[in-house]
């Protein structure tokens, strides 16, 4: 009976009350999405400030330092161990200023070996310009006189032997001694003499070139290796002021960086790098008149002067995320000065929105 009456009327209600629960929830969800959303944007859209024509031509500007912004990595790598440029960010510094420097350690001890073998080698170049010594000359004299008297002493055994042969008292073996002995001590005797000559003439010039070659050779790596030395302290080559920093002491500077362990910018002028898309550039007139308006803050017009403009259309960079990031439209990069007279306090790396005309050239080109 209880599977008979019971269980369809328990599937009855089940369905029942689904079907009403399908239909409540589609009467909220009509209900919630008649009503317009609320809630403020997080960022009021970008519109064309007032005072600029409706034929100026817009680009996004970014604002760089007057010869750019320069980055500084490592001429050598190794473990960093002071980093002066810590209490220099946002001042100004002059050429030569040290920065950061790395551990010198292998390079002094290099450095030492240089040294080292110069010191052999003027060394070697002394004692060949100083030769002969003047002790040495006495014992090839010496060597000489005794020379002189072996063939003395030679000459008398060999005309004694040849006496005796002719008396028919000695032995042809005897006469054959004499005679190679009297040669050989004639030869000794040259010898001697010609070390005598040589010795009182000096080094070889020959000699010497080489000792010299290597003197000159043994410094080059001396200097070579104190230049090492000086390129393990990182210097500013420019004046400018110290915008950032990413290094710090315990840190491995390498030679191949994927962000400036120094970033510096010569702050006596501020530029601003406009891209005019490659769409604009029609309408674009070299030394066009710009005015720019800082992101944020379109009711200051700041006044810009025309510098230059370099002549080769690039992929344009994404200024919203990664400036690595490429779109696909190309720009043409059109550098403006900011005058003196600044509504507001700008900084290296803002962005701003850069209106130029598009018909009438700018009268005065900012040197």
């Amino acid at each position: 009976m209880f599977i008979r009456y019971v269980l369809p009327v328990v599937a009855l209600l089940g369905l029942g009350f689904a079907i009403a629960r399908v239909a409540f929830t589609d009467g909220l969800k009509t209900a919630a999405d008649s009503k317009p959303p609320t809630g403020n944007a997080l960022q009021v859209p970008t519109r064309r400030p007032s005072g600029v024509s409706d034929d100026a031509i817009c680009g996004a500007g970014l604002v760089e330092a007057r010869d750019e912004n320069v980055p500084i990595g490592s001429n050598v790598p190794g473990v960093v161990l002071e980093v002066p440029a810590w209490k220099l960010i946002g001042q100004h510094i002059e050429a030569g200023t040290e920065l950061f420097r790395i551990d010198d350690r292998p390079y002094q001890a290099e450095l030492k070996v240089r040294e080292a073998a110069l010191a052999a080698a003027e060394a070697v170049l002394h004692r060949l310009e100083r030769a002969p010594r003047p002790e040495d000359v006495p014992i090839a004299e010496a060597a000489v006189e005794e020379s002189k008297a072996t063939l003395s002493n030679a000459e008398i055994t060999l005309t004694r032997a040849a006496q005796l042969i002719q008396r028919g008292a000695g032995s042809q073996s005897d006469l054959d001694a004499a005679r190679f002995a009297h040669a050989a001590a004639k030869a000794n005797l040259a010898k001697t003499s010609a070390d005598l000559a040589r010795l009182k003439k000096g080094s070889w010039e020959e000699d010497i070139e080489v000792a010299r070659a290597q003197v000159n050779q043994a410094r080059a790596q001396v200097e070579g290796a104190r230049t090492d030395l000086e390129r393990l302290v990182v210097r500013s080559l420019v004046p400018g002021q110290v915008l950032q920093v990413n290094v710090r002491p315990g840190q491995y500077a390498a030679v191949v960086w994927k962000e400036p362990l120094v970033v510096l910018g010569n702050d006596e002028a501020l530029h601003v790098r406009v891209d005019v898309d490659e769409h604009d550039l029609p309408r674009f007139v070299l030394g066009a008149s710009a005015v720019g308006f800082l992101r944020g803050f379109p009711e200051a017009p700041f006044p810009l002067a025309f510098v230059r403009v370099e002549p080769y259309v690039v992929p344009k960079k994404n200024l919203q995320g990664d400036n690595s990031e490429r779109v696909d439209t190309r720009v043409l990069q059109v550098i403006y000065r900011l005058l003196d007279s600044r509504p507001s306090n700008v900084f290296i790396g803002q962005q701003m929105d850069v209106y130029l005309d598009g018909k009438k050239a700018q009268a005065e080109v900012a040197r």
